[in-house]
């Protein structure tokens, strides 16, 4: 059984526990980037304390960069970390698309399937022209100035939907699932089959890199607490995603209970243990370290775990030892 695993510091940006993270022989680390620090300026910073842990965007979305920028920054870290850099993208959703950057939510996917194809054009130097539905670039080349360490690096889709995730099969290297109860995941595995199909391509030529979130502590009732507080901000504040697949799973009255409550901490404590077992691994660090491999014997390639949100450095630290390799 593999025993790849990578991490996600979400918002963190700490060098030292990257570099824990390759001392314990974990295969990359993710560093999000949603509304504040920069994903790429975290990974460049962290480039020049690492040597071998992958470092990947996770995610950057498609509407807030040209191609032609996503694909100069991404080829700018491979190239200052020696052929380490990974392409995590994503839609996002409106709440961060028109309110943050102020650009429509318009035609996601198909924008994706564009985006996609773009860098990797400009990864190989393409010099033609492309007359695209959103991107029209007259060539899809850098200056000879730069020439890229790697004509591909991989792109990974950080897809929730149906649509969305047979794209990810059709065009993509690897898939992001986030929050996915279990019984979704394994339908979702179902349209990820469909879609690389479509590509003349086999499913296990995609990635399966499931961000898992861990809630792991001595007390088990703290451990949980921090598990609800983080997937009920999700289900709260990126409404039409996260909550879809839970109500699918058949977890729709704790939905709505967590949706009517006037914060995110009481509509926490709506939701149950049962559901909280299916989207993430709760409890002490025994209990939940065993768990990890049901995910691997479901179908996850590669586990990216990460600790809830808010919680302290010592939290993740401890994140970091209970899940190495």
């Amino acid at each position: 059984m593999s025993d790849r695993t990578a991490v996600l510091f979400a918002l963190r940006d700490d060098p030292s526990l990257v570099v824990r993270a390759e001392e314990l022989g974990y295969e990359s680390a993710w560093a999000a980037e949603g509304q504040g620090k920069t994903a790429f300026g975290k990974l460049e910073r962290w480039a020049v304390h690492t040597d071998e842990i992958g470092l990947a965007t996770g995610i950057v979305n498609v509407f807030s960069r040209t191609p032609a920028a996503l694909a100069a920054a991404a080829a700018t870290l491979d190239d200052h970390s020696d052929g380490r850099a990974i392409l995590g993208l994503g839609v996002a959703h409106p709440g961060v698309v028109e309110t943050f950057h102020g650009v429509p939510f318009d035609r996601p996917l198909s924008r994706l399937h564009e985006y996609v194809e773009l860098v990797r054009r400009y990864l190989r130097g393409d010099a033609d022209s492309f007359d695209g539905e959103f991107f029209s670039p007259e060539r899809t080349s850098f200056w000879e100035a730069f020439d890229p360490v790697r004509e591909e690096i991989p792109i990974y889709n950080g897809a929730l939907g149906p649509a969305n995730v047979r794209l990810t099969g059709q065009v993509a290297d690897g898939w992001l699932p986030n929050l996915y109860p279990r019984p979704q995941f394994e339908e979702a595995l179902e349209w990820l089959d469909t879609g690389a199909a479509r590509a003349g391509r086999d499913a296990s030529d995609v990635d399966v890199a499931m961000y898992v979130l861990t809630a792991v502590h001595d007390d088990p009732d703290e451990a949980r607490r921090a598990a609800a507080e983080h997937v009920a901000y999700y289900l709260r504040d990126v409404p039409g995603y996260y909550d879809r697949a839970a109500e699918q799973a058949g977890f729709g009255d704790e939905v709505e209970a967590v949706r009517a409550a006037p914060t995110t901490e009481v509509g926490a404590r709506e939701l149950s243990a049962d559901f909280l077992d299916l989207v993430a691994l709760v409890g002490t660090p025994d209990d939940a370290q065993g768990r990890l491999g049901e995910l691997r014997e479901m179908g996850v390639d590669l586990p990216v775990v990460r600790a809830p949100a808010g919680v302290d450095r010592e939290w993740v630290a401890r994140t970091l030892e209970v899940f190495a390799p």
